[in-house]
């Protein structure tokens, strides 16, 4: 029923375009379009909260005939936010290089190589991790991977919106071993450098807790929860 509601809004919008939907990872099809074709994107991305998507929507995925191998080849391929995940860097190095965009890559593999924020934050982990205070010793690894791959989204996305298009972006903010991670600000810096202007970064009134766990140890403290606009410079 919520299906054929779905399919009965859509037929009564009138679009200049067809629908087109595509089937795949964003890190691997990004790259291969061509630039300057879209004029607005708006996403809600993975957040870096080790939030396993391919468990959440097990029951989906099995239902469109998925095997358990399907599902871990999947978790693997899609942006990093879990604990799971792999470093993907020489594999994405060499899909930029296969596409003749090895220049691309570098650029951004050398400004997060460059980032005092980035190398703060891989410090300040590290030294939770050592003293057992993260409950997952892959978390700096996840937060890393993390970053990089939504570093080289967002370039992707500069170079394919317009001259003036639009990113609208949901993510919040994360938190691990009672140290607040600002994804927002984070991002938004990279946007900066990768051909956005910051616009806004518009806060919901209501931010997000941090877990029970974390609680118990730390106290209540509330995250913000976000919506970026970032303009094509």
């Amino acid at each position: 029923a919520k299906i054929d509601t779905i399919i009965a809004d859509l037929h009564a919008t009138e679009h200049r375009e067809p629908i087109r939907m595509i089937e795949g990872s964003c890190l691997e099809l990004m790259p291969q379009m061509d630039a300057g074709s879209f004029e607005c994107v708006l996403t809600s991305p993975p957040y870096c909260n080790r939030y396993d998507y391919t468990r959440i929507y097990a029951l989906e995925l099995v239902y469109l005939g998925k095997s358990d191998d399907d599902i871990r080849q999947l978790r693997q391929a899609m942006l990093s936010c879990t604990v799971e995940n792999k470093e993907k860097v020489v594999r994405m190095e060499q899909h930029y290089h296969s596409i003749g965009r090895t220049k691309n890559f570098r650029k951004v593999v050398d400004l997060f190589h460059h980032s005092p924020v980035i190398d703060e934050l891989d410090d300040i982990l590290t030294r939770l991790n050592s003293r057992n205070l993260l409950n997952n010793r892959n978390i700096p690894r996840l937060v890393r991977n993390y970053l990089f791959e939504m570093a080289l989204v967002i370039a992707e996305m500069a170079r394919l919106l317009r001259r003036g298009g639009y990113c609208i972006m949901v993510n919040d903010n994360v938190q691990y071993g009672g140290q607040e991670i600002p994804v927002d600000l984070i991002l938004s810096d990279f946007a900066e450098q990768l051909g956005f202007r910051v616009q806004r970064i518009f806060v919901l009134p209501k931010g997000k807790g941090n877990s029970s766990q974390q609680m118990g140890q730390y106290g209540r403290t509330e995250i913000r929860k976000c919506v970026y606009l970032w303009q094509k410079a």
